[in-house]
C-alpha cells in the first residue's frame, strides 16, 4: 500500500510542478483518528517548492482527494502534516497485487541478481557443536534464504580452521588417548591439562585406531585426521537442520598454495608494513584501527591475523558483490582490522559486512541448564535437535535479533500450545488448510481455481487489519534485507498468526467472521484472504526453514 500511495504523491506532486523527494516517508498514525497513513512530504519539499509546509499539504490533499477509488478523505493537520484515509476498496486491490498470477506471489527482488558471499558458523573442526554454534549456523542460513528469494545469488561458505593452534591441540589429545588406550608398559598414562577431553574424542580414537597407529608421533597429522572426521559429524549435525553449504574452504589451502605469501607481498608492495623487534607489522591504525597489528612474529610464526587477511584477499578476488561475515561477538574485535586489510589490499571494505552473534542461554523451564546429562559437558546441538526438533530448533534461535542474547527455553520449544510461537505459527498454517479442505467438501473452488473474485465484501475492520498486515510483508522483507536481520521475518509470521487467530476465533460467536458462510460471493472473497494469508506464512516460513504443516492435531477445526 506505501508504494501505491509513494507514487500517486510522486504524480500529484510533478503535476503541482514539484519534483518529488527521492524518498517520500509513509508511517501508520498511532493515534487511529488520524487516519490509515501519514505523510510529511510537505514539510520536507516545501523549501525547495518556495511554499510554506500547510500551503504545499493543501494544494496536495486537494489533488490527492480527486483519487476517490483510494481515499475516503486527505487532511492537513499541523505544520504541514497529511493523513491519509484510505476507502476498503484500495485495500482490496493492493491485496490483488500481491500476487503476479493466480497462484504465484508477486518475486520480491530487491537483490537484482546481486552476489554475495556469505560466510557463516565456520566452527572449529574439534569437537561437537553446542547451542552457540546453533544460532550462528541457523541465522546465517536464514539470511541466506532470504537473500535468495529477495533476488541474490549466496555462496554459502564455511571456513574450516584445519591449520594452526586448534588442530595441533586436536592432535595432541588424539595421541594422548590412543597412548591411554594402549597403554604404555601396561600401565596407564594420566591425560595432560592441555588437551582436549570428552567422550566423543575418545570415541572417535577409539574408531580410527589403527590409523592413528602409524602417524602417531606426528600431532599435527593426527589433528588433520581427527579433524577430518569432525567436519564429516558436523556436517551431518547440519543437515538434520536442513543446512547445506555450497562450499567448504579449507585455512590449509592459503598454506599450500602460497596465498598468505602472495597476500603479504601486496601488502609490502603497498608499504602497508614495516619491521620492529624482529616481527612484521601491518599499519592498520592507518585505517581506523587502534593500534598497528603484528603479522610475523619475532619466532617467523604467523598471527591468527595474518591467514585471515589471505582469506579475505581471495574472498574479494572472487568478484562478489557483497561479502557477509556471520561470527561470535568474540570476534567484535576483528571488525576494524579486517576492514582495514581489505582496504590497504586495494577493495572497497564497505562491500564488508558482519553479523556478530551475542550468547544462547540455554534453559529448562526459566532454570539455565548447563550440564548434558549424556556427557556430563556442555550439552551438544545435537542434544537439542533430539529434544525438541528441527522446527522448534531453527524458529527458537530466531527469535531474537543477533545483536541480543537469546534465551532458549526448551521446554517451551516442545510445547504444542499458543504459548509456543512455531507452534503457534504452525497450526494458524493448518487451520488455514483445514479452512479449504472445508470449503471444498461444500462446493467452493479449490484454492488454486479462485482467480481474482471481487473482494468487496470483505469490510470487517478486522478483515482490513488483516489485508494492511499482508501489505506490510515486502516492506518487512526489505528492512530484513537492508539490515540484514531475518529475525525480522520470525516477529513478522507471529504477529501475522495473532492478527488471523484472533479473527478465526471471532467466528465461535459471530457469523460475519465465519470463512464458509451462506453467501457464495462472501465466502468466495473470504477464502482469496485465508489463500493471500497462507501463501504468505508458507513463504516466510520456508526463509525460516521451518515446515508448513497442512494439519495438526492438538484440536478439531471448527
Amino acid at each position: 500500500m506505501k508504494t501505491i500511495l509513494s507514487n500517486l504523491i510522486a504524480k500529484h506532486l510533478r503535476g503541482l510542478g514539484h519534483e518529488p523527494p527521492a524518498e517520500i516517508v509513509l508511517d501508520a498514525p498511532k493515534v487511529k483518528e488520524h487516519g490509515d497513513l501519514s505523510s510529511n512530504v510537505a514539510l520536507a519539499l516545501a523549501k525547495a517548492a518556495k511554499l510554506p509546509p500547510p500551503k504545499l499539504a493543501e494544494q496536495l490533499a486537494s489533488a490527492l482527494s480527486g483519487e476517490t477509488s483510494i481515499f475516503q478523505k486527505v487532511e492537513v493537520k499541523g505544520p504541514g502534516f497529511l493523513n491519509f484515509f484510505l476507502k476498503p476498496t484500495a485495500y482490496h486491490e493492493a491485496l490483488k497485487s500481491l500476487w503476479q498470477g493466480p497462484n504465484a506471489l508477486k518475486p520480491f527482488d530487491f537483490g537484482g541478481g546481486r552476489r554475495v558471499l556469505l560466510e557463516f558458523l565456520s566452527a572449529n573442526p574439534t569437537g561437537p557443536m553446542h547451542v552457540g554454534h546453533g544460532r550462528n549456523a541457523v541465522v546465517g542460513d536464514c539470511l541466506a534464504r532470504l537473500l535468495e528469494v529477495t533476488g541474490h545469488r549466496v555462496m554459502r561458505e564455511f571456513y574450516v580452521n584445519d591449520h594452526g593452534v586448534q588442530i595441533k591441540t586436536l592432535g595432541h589429545s588424539g595421541c594422548h588417548y590412543h597412548t591411554v588406550m594402549t597403554q604404555v608398559g601396561g600401565v596407564e598414562v594420566a591425560l595432560p591439562e592441555d588437551v582436549y577431553r570428552g567422550k566423543y574424542l575418545e570415541d572417535l580414537v577409539a574408531e580410527l585406531k589403527d590409523r592413528i597407529a602409524p602417524i602417531k608421533h606426528d600431532p599435527l597429522a593426527v589433528g588433520k585426521l581427527l579433524g577430518v572426521e569432525l567436519l564429516e559429524t558436523i556436517k551431518e549435525e547440519l543437515l538434520r537442520l536442513g543446512i547445506v553449504f555450497d562450499h567448504y574452504y579449507s585455512e590449509s589451502s592459503l598454506y599450500e598454495e602460497g596465498k598468505i605469501d602472495e597476500a603479504l607481498a601486496v601488502l609490502k608492495a603497498k608499504g602497508m608494513t614495516y619491521e620492529r623487534e624482529g616481527a612484521l607489522w601491518f599499519k592498520t591504525s592507518e585505517f581506523g584501527d587502534d593500534k598497528d597489528r603484528v603479522l610475523i612474529k619475532g619466532d617467523n610464526t604467523y598471527t591468527y591475523f595474518t591467514p585471515d587477511i589471505a582469506y579475505h584477499k581471495d574472498k574479494f578476488d572472487r568478484g562478489y558483490d557483497v561479502y557477509l561475515n556471520v561470527m561470535g561477538a568474540d570476534h567484535g574485535g576483528y571488525v576494524q582490522r579486517l576492514k582495514a586489510a581489505v582496504a590497504a589490499l586495494g577493495h572497497n571494505p564497505e562491500k564488508l559486512h558482519f553479523l556478530l552473534m551475542q550468547l544462547v542461554n540455554l534453559k529448562r523451564g526459566g532454570e539455565v541448564v548447563n550440564m548434558s546429562k549424556r556427557t556430563g559437558e556442555y550439552v551438544t546441538l545435537h542434544e537439542v535437535i533430539d529434544e525438541v526438533g528441527r522446527d522448534a530448533a531453527r524458529f527458537f534461535f530466531m527469535m531474537r535479533s543477533h545483536n541480543a542474547a537469546l534465551d532458549f527455553d526448551l521446554e517451551l520449544a516442545k510445547q504444542q500450545s499458543a504459548e509456543n510461537p512455531v507452534y503457534y505459527i504452525q497450526y494458524a498454517h493448518a487451520r488455514m488448510c483445514s479452512i479449504f479442505r472445508k470449503a471444498e467438501e461444500a462446493g467452493f473452488p479449490a484454492p488454486e481455481a479462485l482467480g481474482e473474485p471481487g473482494l468487496s465484501p470483505l469490510q470487517l475492520e478486522e478483515e482490513i487489519g488483516l489485508v494492511k498486515t499482508l501489505l506490510n510483508y515486502p516492506e518487512t522483507l526489505a528492512g530484513a534485507v537492508q539490515f540484514y536481520e531475518p529475525h525480522r521475518v520470525a516477529f513478522y509470521l507471529l504477529d501475522l498468526a495473532k492478527t488471523f487467530q484472533n479473527y478465526y476465533t471471532r467466528a465461535k460467536g459471530d457469523d460475519r467472521y465465519r470463512v464458509i458462510g451462506p453467501q457464495r460471493e462472501t465466502t468466495v472473497a473470504k477464502l482469496y484472504l485465508v489463500k493471500t494469508l497462507r501463501e504468505v506464512f508458507r513463504h516466510g516460513l520456508n526463509i525460516l526453514g521451518v515446515s508448513a504443516p497442512e494439519s495438526m492435531t492438538r484440536e478439531s477445526e471448527e
